[in-house]
């Protein structure tokens, strides 16, 4: 990665003027991807890289688990990445912690939520809140290891007010005003309201920037509408198509008993080619790319890069 101030860019995209549509992924490859489509900044998802890694989105992956993913990705691009921190992974001294390591990642913020362990999926029922005192103690002790390693990394103080048990908008705007006022908390994200109205609400009612996030409300408003509401980021999880298109093909191919279906969706593939869409097999987000390899043969082993080239030709570069 050659961004040397990830925090910094991150905070950028954070408060600027207009809502900032964000990837939302689960791979080094995306942040690669949302890099390459010319995006600022790229969110690593908790609960879908989680999912990736073959577990739920239960707390069951360790710190140091989800500190190794996320520094793979962000080795995978020039862009801020920013991610999910869970609650912290445990007591004010173990969020320090989770705050240095995601520092030293090469990170450039993470969200901490207030949800009693074990933690849940946001959104789903049984969700339990921490008391305010420890939700605060939990955030200022992430600002203070903030404030100590890298000022410019970002702290999003993330509550589950409006889906906890005994929740909704009021106790949602309670809590995020409260971590405004007592925490150094760059920034409050409202996770799982249902409708806009609700957003409008709990963004109207807490100092920026903030935002609120659910699936049924993505893509539903214009980046105009939503700069309007003040909403500063709004995620967008666009490798959804990598979970559905992948089980149709799979299924296709269990249906037919044949292989038959890939071959047709190879043809399609084939299809894109020379416009926005053709990315091949997707070798062209890897790192260090086939060029700068060939490239640094010929500087350190002059004429192996060509020899190469020649004893592989009938390997195909989509592999």
């Amino acid at each position: 990665m050659t961004l040397t101030a990830p925090g910094k860019a991150l905070r950028a995209v954070f408060e600027s003027e207009e809502t900032a549509l964000m990837p939302f992924g689960s791979l080094p490859i995306h942040a690669a991807m949302a890099q390459h489509a010319g995006f600022g900044a790229f969110q690593l998802s908790g609960g879908m890289s989680a999912w990736w890694q073959g577990v739920s989105d239960v707390g069951w992956l360790t710190l140091t688990e989800v500190v190794d993913h996320a520094k793979c990705t962000a080795r995978a691009a020039d862009i801020p990445v920013y991610c999910d921190a869970d609650t912290g992974f445990g007591a004010p001294i173990n969020v320090q912690r989770t705050v240095a390591e995601f520092i030293d990642a090469g990170v450039g913020g993470i969200h901490i939520e207030d949800q009693r362990e074990p933690k849940k999926s946001g959104g789903v029922a049984g969700i339990e809140l921490v008391s305010d005192a420890e939700a605060i103690g939990r955030l200022n002790a992430a600002v203070d290891a903030r404030d100590k390693l890298d000022e410019d990394f970002v702290i999003v103080a993330r509550t589950d007010g409006y889906g906890a048990a005994g929740g909704g908008v009021d106790e949602a705007i309670r809590r995020a005003q409260l971590y405004k006022a007592e925490t150094g908390a760059d920034v409050i994200f409202f996770e799982g309201m249902h409708t806009w109205e609700q957003a409008e609400l709990a963004l109207k009612e807490t100092p920026g920037p903030a935002y609120a996030v659910s699936v049924g409300l993505i893509g539903r408003k214009t980046v105009a509408e939503m700069t309007a509401l003040g909403q500063a980021i709004q995620p967008v999880p666009f490798v959804l198509p990598g979970i559905h298109e992948v089980w149709r093909l799979l299924a296709d191919v269990k249906e037919s008993g044949e292989a038959t279906p890939f071959a047709e969706y190879l043809d399609r593939m084939g299809a894109d080619a020379g416009t926005d869409y053709d990315v091949g097999w997707g070798a062209m987000f890897g790192r260090p790319s086939t060029d700068y390899v060939r490239e640094t043969e010929e500087k350190y082993l002059p004429g192996s890069a060509q020899r190469d080239y020649d004893n592989n030709a009938h390997v195909g570069e989509h592999y």
